[in-house]
């Protein structure tokens, strides 16, 4: 009780730009990067800790034509500069009630502050987003329930360098309750129900659930779930374009995406000769499918725009692992 701890992480990386097949341009760019991650852990009393920690990484990157980022060169040759600033705040709180139960809640706060330049055009803007959780927590001899409440927000500003505007402003509430139940040794099944409020696209019910069995050295594990994604402009498939001419999403038409998920896998573990050695295999099936995809489709006017076509996407294969460990 009274205890008060300190962390400091500090740390600067450099990278030069390379290229390696000798074409002129950069395969990786250049990159000055600033890290700093002070935390402050206190002890309230002998039931309740708080910890806080605050996180910022600035960044700048430089790739594109070897000569120019090396700054050998000027002119009219191609570049892509990130420039990036990450600020967030990481707060938790935790009080045991008894032995077998406590509260417990979260915060954090965060920035991000982004700038794409290209040769005649130029991509920027901010982002603050919050989360936000209170949960409860008991666990008794063969069953452990959490139960709680959260609330997110996102928020996005455009720089105004361009005619197209994507800014947005979504709120998330939600609602869970989550159990773990350990009948016998051999066996555990985790279930667990959500229900999120979005303040644009409405309520989503979240159910999930997964088995466990082990027999001897063989276990197997079974579980599937339902999630969903709300559609936005920051992805992927529009950064690589550096988002020139990606048109905003119309709230008013859009979806959002929902997937439909289910794995099994097979875990196998032994010991050979006189267990010096140990084997380990894992083989892993899954399949996911997914409503209302958000697909980046060229328009008129060289514009690019999110659509959602009719259908679904699905991912389904096989994974196998297998490890050998010796002594």
């Amino acid at each position: 009780e009274g205890k008060i701890g300190t962390t400091v992480y500090a740390a600067y990386n450099y990278g030069n730009p390379y290229d390696p097949a000798d074409i002129g341009l950069t395969a990786i760019p250049e990159f000055n990067r600033f890290t700093l991650n002070p935390k402050i852990f206190v002890d309230l009393s002998s039931r309740t800790a708080l910890n806080f920690g605050i996180n910022s990484v600035i960044e700048k990157r430089m790739g594109g034509d070897i000569a120019l980022v090396k700054g050998e060169a000027t002119g009219n040759r191609y570049f892509e500069r990130n420039n990036t600033g990450r600020y967030s705040t990481q707060l938790s709180l935790n009080h045991t009630l008894s032995d077998n139960s406590s509260l417990a809640f979260k915060n954090s706060i965060s920035f991000y502050d982004r700038e794409i330049s290209i040769p005649s055009y130029v991509f920027a803007g901010k982002q603050t987003s919050t989360f936000t959780e209170g949960t409860f927590s008991s666990e008794g001899a063969k069953a452990e329930w959490v139960t709680g409440l959260n609330f997110l927000t996102d928020k996005f500003t455009e720089d105004q360098v361009s005619n197209i505007t994507r800014d947005y402003n979504q709120n998330t509430l939600g609602a869970f309750i989550q159990n773990t139940w350990k009948p016998a040794e051999q066996f555990n099944l985790e279930s667990g129900l959500r229900g999120d409020f979005h303040s644009d696209y409405g309520f989503f019910f979240l159910p999930r659930l997964s088995a466990l069995y082990k027999a001897g050295p063989v276990a197997l594990r079974l579980g599937g779930g339902l999630g969903y994604k709300t559609p936005n402009v920051i992805t992927e498939e529009a950064e690589r374009i550096q988002f020139r001419n990606v048109l905003p999403i119309d709230i008013e038409t859009a979806k959002a995406e929902r997937s439909y998920g289910a794995n099994f896998d097979i875990n196998y573990r032994t010991g050979l000769l006189d267990n010096q050695v140990t084997l380990s295999v894992n083989n892993l099936f899954f399949y996911t499918r997914i409503n209302n995809p958000l697909v980046l489709t060229s328009v008129a006017g060289n514009a690019y725009q999110f659509e959602q076509p009719d259908g679904h996407l699905k991912t389904r294969g096989i994974e196998t692992n297998v490890e050998l460990t010796y002594d």
